[in-house]
């Protein structure tokens, strides 16, 4: 999705030099997808991001759990959910970096329609 967001920006950089009725429909389709796909990968980072939580209070709870003797069970329970812990870090933390690029992308994106339809909000007119 990175390598497509990037070929796309470029490609609409150059295309909007010159814009016509039928790059503006192509651009707000395309657009149309990229949201689409940021609020999949939204829903996505946050329920990742929900799983691990849980995992971590269930880790929690289970390091503060009263085990009497049994001792290998514990270690190996608690392990395993620390273990769980860590591995939904890691792709939490793999989701939040894809998001943060593809909102960026798409925040760059729709800064691009205005230029389509003529209007550059981000600069100032001197007087």
């Amino acid at each position: 999705m990175d390598k497509r967001l990037k070929n796309y920006q470029a490609f609409i950089a150059e295309a909007a030099k010159k814009p016509t009725a039928e790059l503006i429909k192509f651009h707000q389709a395309e657009l149309q997808q990229f949201q689409h796909e940021r609020l999949i990968h939204l829903l996505v980072t946050l329920s990742f991001a929900l799983f691990m939580l849980i995992c971590f209070g269930a880790f929690l709870a289970l390091c503060l759990m009263d085990w009497g003797d049994d001792m290998a069970g514990r270690n190996a329970i608690v392990y395993g959910m620390g273990g769980m812990t860590f591995l939904l870090l890691i792709v939490t933390l793999f989701y939040v970096r894809h998001y943060y690029l593809l909102e960026n992308g798409v925040q760059r994106l729709e800064e691009y329609t205005a230029k389509l339809y003529g209007h550059d909000y981000g600069k100032r007119k001197k007087a």
